[in-house]
């Protein structure tokens, strides 16, 4: 494909990616809305605007033209959602059939044939304030953001040609026990079908009942251990110079006591001034033994850190001062969208380009796709001022 075709192709790729990302919203997530000052459509690209440029939807709203206020934008989403138990269970529902709806045809139909390698992890966004309804809308934890309390979302993901398509989210209540999160969402994973191989889990789901749960759906696991202080717990087994597989006991000399099986990992890298330094890492692992400790780490690293849609969440997640929990779980929601929608089109959007004998694979990366879609929406509702003007083509980024 030449340069100036595959420049042609972008308003044509941008559109897909917007019709698609508008189509799965408005059938999985309808509003109602029609016959009114704001249509489904519209209020659909106001968040999707509102997504990719990490903003609230005031501030969203003051930079369209062609859009109502911010004050009614919220008003019409408040009356959708009801920030109530049943609420926030409804539009789980909702945001889980469109996730699902997003997976590539291929996955879908190698669902039941295939054992996946799933990634579940956990997130915890700032909350200052009170809660909307009840107590156990916010979980509390270590101080981050200037507050500890937080509203908690857990994912599970497969993991398809090194890359994480978001299947299942869950609301994290204050009140539930981690063993409860991780079994609602392999009940989820279970009603598409999903038949699991092996689960990387986030550290946050280093608990004894998350073991037992595991183990007794015989699913392999890794979990890393965290490590708390600078001496004494896990530490003590980072002796030796090579990895190895023993076991630890958790809450040693309570009566909260709990062994399992753990693999402790040296791993040697190069530090500043090329000088050799090395590391200590340990997991809690089951059904782990086939596989050999120097593939541990590297394992879970590009299976469950490298290409996290967590870690690139907070790119496409629009912002709110609300303390709904329902708008706050949709605005997550519609960031895992644009994410599986990101994985989707990257694909789609690949192109091999010839330089003379050689040949280079140019893709689609996250911060170009919020550039289309920020420079297609903004040429449709139009800005109100000239400092929201669209941000230049760019040329896709290659890849080596």
């Amino acid at each position: 494909m030449s340069k100036r075709s595959s420049k042609d192709s972008r308003p044509v790729l941008s559109e897909q990616l917007r019709q698609t990302l508008i189509g799965t919203l408005k059938k999985h997530l309808p509003l109602d809305l029609e016959g009114q000052e704001l249509d489904d459509e519209k209020l659909w690209e106001i968040l999707l605007y509102a997504s990719v440029n990490g903003i609230a939807i005031e501030s969203a709203c003051n930079t369209l033209a062609d859009v109502p206020s911010g004050n009614t934008v919220r008003a019409h989403l408040q009356g959708c959602l009801d920030p109530s138990y049943f609420g926030v269970f409804a539009l789980e529902d909702d945001l889980n059939q469109a996730l699902q709806h997003q997976l590539p045809r291929g996955v879908r139909h190698r669902l039941k044939r295939k054992g996946w390698e799933v990634g579940i992890d956990l997130v915890e966004i700032p909350y200052h304030g009170q809660p909307a309804c009840q107590e156990e809308e916010l979980r509390r934890g270590a101080a981050k953001g200037g507050t500890t309390h937080f509203h908690s979302y857990a994912t599970l993901a497969i993991v398809h040609h090194h890359w994480r398509y978001e299947v299942a989210l869950t609301f994290v209540w204050a009140d539930e026990r981690m063993d409860q999160v991780v079994e609602r969402l392999l009940a989820l994973a279970a009603q598409v079908g999903l038949h699991l191989r092996r689960a990387y889990l986030d550290k946050g789901f280093c608990r004894q009942e998350v073991f037992t749960l595991l183990r007794r759906h015989r699913l392999p696991y890794l979990i890393p251990i965290p490590l708390r202080g600078k001496e004494g717990g896990i530490r003590q087994r980072f002796i030796g110079r090579k990895s190895y597989r023993t076991t630890y006991t958790f809450n040693a000399d309570t009566p909260q006591q709990y062994t399992t099986d753990v693999i402790v990992i040296r791993r040697y890298c190069k530090g500043r001034y090329g000088r050799h330094q090395s590391g200590w890492f340990a997991y809690a692992a089951y059904g782990m033994d086939a596989m050999p400790l120097d593939q541990i780490f590297d394992s879970y690293r590009r299976r469950f850190g490298m290409e996290s849609g967590y870690r690139q969440l907070h790119q496409i997640r629009a912002r709110t001062t609300s303390p709904s929990p329902t708008l706050r779980l949709l605005l997550v929601g519609v960031a895992l969208l644009l994410y599986n929608a990101y994985l989707l089109f990257r694909q789609i959007g690949h192109t091999t380009r010839a330089y003379g004998q050689r040949l280079r694979r140019l893709w689609l990366t996250l911060s170009r796709m919020k550039q289309l879609l920020q420079q297609l929406i903004i040429a449709k509702l139009g800005v109100q001022d000239l400092t929201a003007r669209t941000v230049p083509w760019m040329e896709f980024q290659s890849a080596s």
